[in-house]
């Protein structure tokens, strides 16, 4: 095995599949929680900057967008609804990690990345076909309930995530898994308080690199 490095700034233009988990707990001394998944996909950029030897720093940008469908009836102390949901929401990300490339051979490298990522979210709607309670507040069919309304929504826009990831380069090719974890709460505990919403992200991916 040959280890190596490049030593020029290298732009990674890339997308992927997206999972997100996120799970609600109650801090009000009621053990019950819930967790939702949603999936959907990425895209985005980075930059990767040299800084000595191996390492590096790249700063980025990327746009997530997550679905979620429901058409059944149960919930939790956080939701409860009858019939269905569709569910969509727009992140903006700007990543800031510190990067590892190793050359294996000629024209292979080994990448690692690990940072935090700062995101706010400019879109979280869910719109019912049926009846729906989000902590007490009812709501009726058909309407769309913006999670991130001011009096009324439930969502913390900004929030700071944590994570890394690894991958393979082949040739201009990168194939990345990562995973990021939210470290502020994602619930808007103006409105609802005594509850506590972390999100995990598992990214499947590939970049081009110039």
């Amino acid at each position: 095995m040959l280890l190596g490095t490049q030593a020029y700034a290298q732009l990674a233009v890339g997308a992927g599949y997206l999972r997100a988990m996120d799970n609600v707990k109650a801090t009000n001394g009621n053990s019950s929680s819930s967790t939702d998944a949603e999936n959907g996909f990425y895209l985005g950029a980075s930059y990767n900057i040299p800084i000595a030897g191996v390492l590096g720093v790249a700063p980025g940008f990327y746009v997530d967008m997550l679905f979620q469908h429901k058409d059944t009836n149960g919930g939790s102390s956080y939701l409860n609804y009858t019939g269905g949901s569709r569910y969509t929401e727009v992140d903006l990300n700007i990543p800031v990690n510190l990067t590892l490339k190793f050359g294996v051979g000629s024209n292979a490298s080994i990448v690692a990345f690990a940072g935090p990522v700062f995101q706010y979210t400019v879109m979280a709607r869910s719109t019912f076909n049926a009846a729906v309670s989000i902590l007490g507040i009812n709501i009726s069919d058909g309407t769309a309930y913006n999670h991130l309304d001011a009096q009324n929504g439930d969502t913390n826009p900004f929030n700071i995530y944590l994570g890394g990831g690894a991958g393979v380069q082949v040739g201009d090719l990168q194939f990345i898994v990562g995973y990021d974890y939210s470290m502020l709460n994602r619930m808007n505990t103006k409105n609802f308080d005594g509850y506590d919403s972390r999100r995990g992200n598992l990214k499947v991916g590939v970049n081009f690199a110039f």
